[in-house]
């Protein structure tokens, strides 16, 4: 079918014509504006509220004062960017550099989030040959409060499993081999960003300009740049939804085999729910086409992919660990439980913001003119068709914009960011000819340049404290130190267990212990506790502090260390 691709040199039926995008801009102040009022509405600030007003709104709000202005021209020019390939092979280098180097300098080789730090557990006790963390038999009291979420339910009493499928920790575990971990995410960024570039010249054979635009977009998305800077798997699916869509394009019976084989990875990087959203509208276009038996075998092999990573991986855990199978399941797989939760007003403005001030305009423009396609008859086109599947799931992702936790842009949306891209080439195609300038993209990429930099200033200004945090409380002379993160801003994420290793000192979150278990640590431990105070002198912002029950528990423990002398802490009493 890839033989029987044929476009014109450009798209709709006046290219070139005069471009204002106000109808974008005045839309989405309009948007930021109810997005702010949402967020200060109330009258405690949430996390996704708190990132919103703090990272996004100045951000946006520079973003659609340049959409505002900037103005197409209509001057044509010979010399297009990225024009070679050696060229484009050079900043897609130059990105992966700066994502290991950010790893180190930005995020301070620190896993900030639960489920950072998850998945670099993950890869290290799978780099062991291992399937979990055996816990010792004499801190299995105190396992909740050592890795207080995120536990498998099968890891029970003696390991400790990520609830996570294992895709982007297998990945990093197997670059530790021979590498630097720290490596696997900005390598499967290049995937990523290579792939891109290969659909594109399918999608948009004709139009070179385009394709430049898809990748300076891609380029110069701080949400592809600095999560690739992390552990997060998002990353992996950015890669391998693109290489999964690069090998279904190319509509040969190897190449279906190969996607099919991607898919069943890319299923198990993280959450199922993720590749099989992205997947499934451009499955579609096989029943559009009438293909009924690739249709079949592609949902066949999908049906086993997925009951494999939510039933047969689960029991292929309890067995690999002899652990009993009472329980046993995948609690990760289902986004219903989040549904209530649904925050476009907040999450959609993130999106905008950690990437470049054209690729969401542009992509509406590329959707636009994929649904004008279908509407004229032109739906029969093999690209057009994909460019509808890809709106499609860009769609369904906009609208389960659901509570994310830390990132760095909405990175749920993160195996999108490919699809978007491709769309933006498409609008942009659909009103420029081959040899418009591409100065108004050009000015775009500049702006998204500086405004990487702040964007890196603020992720340096939150990482650097509590990694901080997190080096002051592994440089105690103790056995055990119990971390009291009450008044301090997302600071129970430094409690686990580095390395994968249980070693001293063993880290413990104050609001996960049983208090009648703290007596037993006083009489065989040396125990200090790293508290709001501590926090502070970090550098970790101070919040309020909410009264409940997890409170008044850690009230009754601080009340214990202090009346027996255990802690040799400066407790503030909270």
């Amino acid at each position: 079918m890839a033989s029987t691709i044929c476009l014109s040199g450009t798209y709709g039926s006046a290219p070139n014509k005069m471009v204002r995008l106000r109808w974008f801009a005045v839309p989405a102040a309009i948007w930021m504006a109810l997005a702010i009022l949402f967020a200060t509405s109330s009258s405690s600030v949430s996390q996704p509220q708190y990132f919103f007003l703090t990272q996004d709104v100045p951000v946006a709000a520079l973003m659609i004062g340049f959409l505002m202005l900037v103005r197409w021209q209509n001057e044509a020019t010979r010399k297009q960017l990225l024009s070679q390939p050696g060229t484009l092979a050079c900043a897609m280098l130059v990105m992966a550099g700066i994502a290991w180097i950010g790893h180190y300098w930005l995020m301070q080789g620190y896993a900030l989030s639960r489920d950072e730090d998850l998945a670099r557990l993950a890869a290290n006790y799978i780099a062991r040959g291992e399937m979990g963390i055996a816990i010792p038999p004499e801190w299995r009291a105190f396992r909740g409060a050592m890795l207080p979420e995120f536990q498998h339910p099968i890891g029970g009493e003696r390991y400790w499993i990520s609830i996570y499928l294992p895709g982007s920790a297998l990945f990093e575990a197997l670059v530790s081999l021979v590498a630097d971990p720290a490596l696997s995410q900005p390598l499967l960024l290049l995937v990523g960003l290579a792939a891109l570039w290969h659909v594109s010249g399918i999608l948009l054979p004709a139009r070179r300009d385009s394709r430049i635009v898809v990748m300076l977009l891609a380029l110069t998305s701080g949400q592809l740049l600095f999560n690739a800077m992390t552990p997060y798997a998002m990353t992996a699916h950015f890669a391998l939804n693109l290489l999964w869509l690069a090998l279904f394009v190319a509509d040969r019976p190897l190449a279906h085999a190969g996607a099919i084989l991607v898919g069943a990875i890319a299923l198990g990087l993280h959450k199922v729910q993720f590749h099989a959203l992205f997947a499934g509208p451009v499955l579609i276009i096989l029943l559009y086409q009438r293909r009924w038996l690739l249709s079949a075998i592609y949902a066949v092999s999908y049906s086993i992919f997925i009951i494999f990573w939510l039933k047969f991986y689960p029991l292929l855990l309890a067995h690999s660990l002899d652990i009993p199978l009472s329980g046993a399941g995948s609690q990760n797989a289902s986004i219903s439980p989040r549904l209530h939760s649904l925050d476009p007003l907040i999450y959609i403005p993130r999106f905008f913001a950690w990437n470049n001030a054209l690729l969401l305009p542009l992509s509406l423009l590329g959707a636009r003119s994929a649904a004008k396609g279908f509407c004229k008859g032109k739906a029969a086109t093999y690209p057009n068709l994909l460019f509808l599947a890809l709106a499609a799931g860009c769609l369904v992702g906009m609208l389960l914009t659901v509570h994310q936790g830390l990132g760095w842009g909405y990175r749920y949306l993160h195996g999108y960011i490919g699809p978007f891209c491709l769309l933006a080439g498409r609008g942009w195609a659909d009103r420029h000819t081959v040899h418009s300038t591409l100065r108004p993209v050009l000015q775009s990429c500049v702006l998204a340049l500086v405004l990487m930099m702040a964007q890196a200033a603020m992720i340096y200004r939150f990482v650097a404290p509590h990694a901080r945090a997190h080096a002051a409380i592994v440089a105690r002379k103790a056995d055990v130190v119990l971390v009291d993160a009450r008044g301090s801003v997302f600071g129970q994420d430094v409690v686990r267990i580095d390395g994968g290793m249980v070693r001293k000192p063993i880290i413990m979150s104050m609001a996960h212990l049983d208090p009648g278990t703290v007596p037993d640590l006083c009489q065989g431990y040396r125990v200090e506790v790293f508290d709001r105070a501590d926090f502070v002198r970090a550098g970790v912002k101070e919040a309020e502090i909410e009264r409940s029950t997890t409170t008044r528990r850690m009230d009754a423990i601080g009340s214990y260390l202090k009346e027996t002398g255990c802690a040799s802490s400066k407790l503030t009493g909270l």
